[in-house]
């Protein structure tokens, strides 16, 4: 057993602020926007009073700027609300030498996603747009298991803003954790957020992000799939029956939208049944040799996929590594290297992938910068 030193005098009194602050942090939330008759929203809040948690509510519009509360580790930053986004592209190009981030899945754990993005200089101590003209993609699974995923949903909302002003820009990609808790599966919810709902009043967490809330039509707006130069981004991968079937990025993405708007009476039901299962752009893990099996997709499926698609490589969350990792000769590269901090020492670990001037580099929240090699 480790024994430490009793904690007195100014130290005991930093100590019991920072666990009060932790412990306010887990109770408050939102805001949630949900829909208003004649217009603009509802912002709800669950505020700490001290004396317990309390449901706050209060009209707002575009163009209001609305406060997202700090947490333990990450400062409180402003929202500026707008009209309602156009559909996400599904393809990008940009000019030669442009920089990109991708992350994978973030699953809530905000303060470490914060500090990746600030040692990487995305964005700086006040959580602002530094990265210029270059790129951040989220591969999706921002929900989920973690205690923040609200917070980051709002600080990406606000850096695409922010992003596009800087000639940048700023894409969250659909994961299959995104889809689950928008169809009301929630059983990987972290419990923060049932008593939210609980506080709230509705009958699921889900009703908080419907088609009419500003967060779930920003989300549901969103692509699964994205052609960024000459890479693919998706949360799972493309699978070789999607190739088979001549599906494209539009038509993944068009078919997912319609999924998670509840489209009634679809063109291609099997379509909409296709995507959400394991041979979908959100499931797919095919990429990998799992529980001692091989990989599903083998090389010659992999050009033709890539043929199929007009691009070199694809980069995919989902599926987790020990760390950023190439495989099938660099075909693909798989992200997600989960993000957890070590309770004992505070050491953080997740990583990303970046592109500057054309070179590739597998980086960390604890700014590391390493040369990765993704092609042959």
């Amino acid at each position: 057993m480790t024994h430490r030193p009793p904690v007195r005098g100014t130290a005991w009194l930093a100590l019991l602020l920072v666990l009060s602050f932790a412990a306010s942090s887990q109770v408050a939330d939102g805001p949630y926007l949900t829909g208003a008759e004649g217009g603009g929203w509802i912002a709800h809040w669950i505020e700490d009073t001290g004396a317990g948690p309390r449901a706050r509510r209060e009209p707002v519009r575009e163009g209001d700027l609305l406060t997202i509360s700090a947490t333990a580790r990450v400062p409180a930053f402003e929202v500026r609300l707008r009209p309602p986004d156009p559909p996400a592209p599904d393809a990008i190009r940009t000019a030669a030498g442009t920089p990109l981030l991708v992350v994978a899945d973030t699953h809530g754990e905000y303060d470490i996603l914060v500090q990746l993005l600030q040692r990487q200089h995305v964005i700086d101590e006040r959580l602002r747009w530094s990265f210029g003209r270059g790129h951040l993609v989220l591969l999706g699974d921002v929900f989920d298991r973690g205690a923040h995923q609200i917070e980051i949903l709002w600080l990406m909302y606000q850096l695409q803003a922010d992003a596009a002003a800087a000639g940048g820009g700023v894409e969250l990609l659909i994961g299959n954790h995104e889809a689950m808790v928008m169809r009301g599966d929630l059983r990987y919810l972290h419990p923060r957020y049932a008593r939210t709902a609980q506080l709230l009043g509705v009958d699921s967490y889900a009703a908080l992000l419907d088609a009419d809330s500003l967060l779930g039509h920003w989300l549901r707006g969103r692509a699964a799939v994205l052609q960024f130069d000459d890479v693919l981004l998706v949360h799972g991968g493309i699978s070789p029956q999607a190739v088979t079937r001549g599906l494209t990025a539009a038509r993944l993405n068009r078919a997912v939208r319609e999924v998670l708007m509840g489209v009634a009476d679809p063109a291609d039901p099997e379509l909409h049944d296709f995507v959400m299962r394991s041979h979908g752009p959100l499931w797919y893990r095919g990429y990998f040799a799992l529980d001692g099996a091989p990989a599903e997709a083998r090389r010659d499926d992999m050009d033709a996929l890539l043929r199929h698609l007009g691009v070199n490589t694809i980069f995919v969350g989902h599926t987790k590594v020990p760390k950023v990792t190439p495989l099938h000769g660099g075909r693909v590269v798989a992200v997600q290297v989960y993000p957890e901090r070590d309770q004992d020492s505070g050491t953080v670990t997740m990583e990303a992938v970046r592109r500057d001037a054309g070179r590739w580099y597998r980086v960390a929240a604890d700014g590391l910068r390493e040369p990765v090699t993704i092609d042959d």
